[in-house]
């Protein structure tokens, strides 16, 4: 069952990063259908030192953190990688929770297409934020696309599993608030 915007309201992004666990994140083109679970996320908040919204400052880059939640935030790092993002709060709070990793379900083969990827391991096709955008083939066009919309390409699924034990650490990456344990994963 598609999500709805009710999943998100009245949550802080600490519960979403949470809540988005064993959520299905699906991508779909006219060619194919790719879905993934989502295992691992990290929050981020406009008071975390290690925000690209941090101290409220509003850029091109990060400016659709700041839009309501259910929209897509990528952001290119380190001059090659792509990661995607899922803005978390209402509108003016810049916040989003970053998708870590996720374990493939459906299009496995076009997953290790899109990444020309020959080691056939499928823990390591997605397990990590750059790894998620090239098996899903998402770049900074899908920046602003909303998972709420009726015409997205991009949306989450409800399978209706509560993760029984949901693991947290500090978050990967980062050199700022890494004594907030905001990394959650099973």
């Amino acid at each position: 069952m598609k999500l709805q915007k009710t999943f998100f309201e009245n949550k802080d992004t600490l519960t979403l990063a949470k809540d988005l666990l064993w959520k299905v994140l699906v991508r779909k083109t006219k060619e194919w259908m790719i879905k993934w679970i989502i295992n691992e996320t990290e929050a981020y908040i406009e008071e975390d030192e290690a925000s690209h919204s941090y101290k409220w400052k509003k850029t091109k880059r990060n400016e659709i953190m700041f839009k309501e939640h259910g929209h897509i935030y990528v952001y290119f790092t380190y001059g090659m990688y792509h990661c995607i993002n899922i803005v978390s709060e209402r509108k003016w709070y810049g916040s989003a929770v970053l998708i870590r990793s996720v374990i493939p379900i459906e299009g496995e083969n076009i997953m290790i297409k899109n990444r020309n990827w020959h080691r056939k391991n499928s823990k390591e096709l997605a397990n990590w934020p750059a790894k998620v955008c090239l098996a899903f083939d998402i770049d900074k066009l899908y920046n602003w696309l909303c998972v709420l919309d009726e015409v997205s390409d991009i949306f989450l699924e409800d399978i209706w599993y509560k993760v029984p034990k949901i693991k947290k650490s500090s978050r990967i990456g980062i050199s700022k608030w890494i004594d907030k344990k905001w990394r959650f994963y099973f």
